[in-house]
C-alpha cells in the first residue's frame, strides 16, 4: 500500500483548517495510507482529523535543543541522535510528504522522511524557487492585499489538489469533562463560548469587552449561559472579578482545566462560539458549531474566516498607523513571510478597535440578524466547489469572481 505523509507544523488553527486538503488527498488517493506529522501538543487533535491512520509527533522544543547544539559544535553523536529520533518517528520512509508551510524544519522533515516532496518549494528544501501556489500566498502576504481564496484552500492547491467542494466535519469526541463542565448545554439555553485569549497580544479582545458582552447578553436572554473558554485563566478571572453573584451563577469557567479533546467535546455542546482569530475559533468551526469572529488587528475575513457555512465575522476597518510603525512592521512581516505561508494572516495593519460589536453579536446570537456597526463590516460565510468564501451579510451569496480565474491560472489542470 502506498504511504504518504501530510506535515503540518504551525499551530492549532491551521491544523485544523487542513481538514480540505487532507479530504481532497484522501479523495484523489482512496488507496494511499495517509498520516499526520504535527506538533506533539496538538496529536490528540491531529488524531481526530478524518482519514488520517497514524499520528507522529514532533517534538519541536528537542529537535531546537540538538539543532543548537550541532550549531556550536557539530560531532558525530549529533548525527548519531538525529538518525535515532528520525528512526523512532517513522522506521520507513514515505512514498511522498505534502508539506503545508513553508517552516524549514518542515521542509527538512518532509526530506528526510519520504522521497518524495510536494509543498511549498519546487526542488527540495535548498531551493527558494516556490510553486504557483506558495508563490501567490507570499505575495499576498507581503502587499497586505485582501485574499480571496482561503488559506484552507491554498493548502489544497499546495498538495496539487482541488477544494473537496464540500465541508468536511469532525466528529465530536467521547470524552468525560470535569463533574462541573458535563452540565454545559443540558440546562438553559442558548450556551455561549466566549474564546478569552488569543495567541498575539494584540488579538486580545479587552477585558472590560468581554465582561460588558457578558452583563447584556445574560439581561437578554434569562435562559441562557456563558462558558468562558482557552488557557488564560488569569484573564478569566480578571473578566469575572467585578461581576455580581447574580451573574457569575450562569458562567462556566474552563480555561485552563481541559485537554484539547475535553475542549473539542465542550464546543461540540455549545449553540455559539465567539472569538478574535484563534485556534479554538476554528475548533468549533470543524466540529460543525456556528461561530461568530471579531477580526481585528492583522486577521482577514476572506483569509482565514471560520471555514464552512452558517459562520458570521465582524471584521474591523483598516486603520492606518503612523508610517514608522508601519515600515517596522513591514520589516518583521518580510522575515516571517521567509519562514511561514500562513504568516500571511498577518498582515494587516489596524489600530485597535475604537468601538466593538457587542449589541451586534448578541442580535445575532438571539435573533440570527447580522448587521455592521461603526467601524466594523459583517460578513457570512459559503462553501462551493473552490472551497470557502465570505460575502457582507444582507448581500446575495454570490461567489467572487477573481477566485475561480485564481484557481484556473494556479491550478489549470484541477480546475
Amino acid at each position: 500500500m502506498p504511504r504518504a505523509l501530510v506535515i503540518q507544523l504551525a499551530r492549532l488553527g491551521d491544523l485544523v483548517q487542513s481538514l480540505p486538503a487532507i479530504a481532497a488527498l484522501r479523495a484523489r488517493h482512496p488507496e494511499t495510507q495517509l498520516d499526520l506529522l504535527c506538533p506533539s501538543q496538538l496529536a490528540e487533535v491531529g488524531r481526530m482529523l478524518p482519514g488520517i491512520e497514524n499520528v507522529l509527533e514532533w517534538d519541536g522544543a528537542a529537535w531546537r535543543r540538538r539543532a543548537e547544539a550541532a550549531g556550536h559544535d557539530l560531532r558525530p553523536d549529533h548525527l548519531v541522535d538525529v538518525e535515532a529520533a528520525l528512526a523512532a518517528l517513522a522506521p520507513e520512509r514515505y512514498d511522498c510528504a505534502y508539506v503545508l508551510n513553508q517552516h524549514p524544519r518542515a521542509l527538512v522533515a518532509a526530506s528526510l522522511l519520504a522521497y518524495d516532496v510536494t509543498g511549498p518549494l519546487e526542488h527540495g528544501p535548498l531551493d527558494r524557487t516556490l510553486t504557483p501556489w506558495a508563490a501567490y500566498v507570499r505575495d499576498v502576504a507581503r502587499r497586505a492585499t485582501g485574499q480571496r481564496v482561503h488559506l484552507a484552500d491554498a493548502f489544497c492547491g499546495l498538495c496539487g489538489c482541488s477544494p473537496p467542494g464540500r465541508v468536511v466535519t469532525l466528529d465530536p469526541p467521547d470524552v468525560r469533562l470535569p463533574d462541573d463542565l458535563d452540565r454545559i448545554g443540558k440546562q438553559g439555553a442558548p450556551w455561549i463560548a466566549l474564546i478569552v485569549g488569543a495567541g498575539e497580544t494584540e488579538r486580545l479582545v479587552p477585558a472590560a469587552i468581554w465582561r460588558q458582552w457578558i452583563v447584556a447578553f445574560l439581561a437578554s436572554a434569562p435562559r441562557g449561559r456563558v462558558v468562558l473558554v482557552g488557557t488564560e485563566r488569569e484573564r478569566a478571572a480578571e473578566i469575572q472579578a467585578p461581576l455580581p453573584p447574580s451573574v457569575l451563577g450562569r458562567i462556566w469557567d474552563a480555561t485552563g482545566r481541559t485537554s484539547l479533546t475535553q475542549l473539542a467535546a465542550m464546543l461540540a455542546r455549545c449553540h455559539r462560539i465567539i472569538g478574535a482569530d484563534t485556534g479554538p475559533l476554528h475548533l468549533a468551526a470543524a466540529l460543525g458549531r456556528p461561530v461568530i469572529g471579531w477580526y481585528f488587528a492583522r486577521a482577514r475575513v476572506h483569509e482565514t474566516g471560520p471555514y464552512g457555512i452558517h459562520h458570521v465575522v465582524w471584521q474591523a476597518e483598516d486603520v492606518k498607523r503612523d508610517a514608522s510603525c508601519v515600515m517596522r512592521e513591514a520589516s518583521c512581516v518580510k522575515r516571517e513571510a521567509n519562514e511561514h505561508l500562513s504568516a500571511a494572516s498577518r498582515f494587516t495593519h489596524h489600530a485597535s478597535p475604537v468601538r466593538w460589536p457587542v449589541d451586534e453579536t448578541i442580535a445575532a446570537v438571539l435573533s440570527r440578524t447580522a448587521e455592521a456597526s461603526d467601524g466594523w463590516t459583517v460578513w457570512q460565510s459559503h462553501c462551493d466547489r473552490f472551497g470557502a468564501y465570505y460575502t457582507e451579510a444582507g448581500r446575495p451569496p454570490d461567489p467572487p469572481c477573481e477566485r475561480e480565474a485564481l484557481w484556473r491560472e494556479l491550478e489549470p489542470a484541477h480546475s
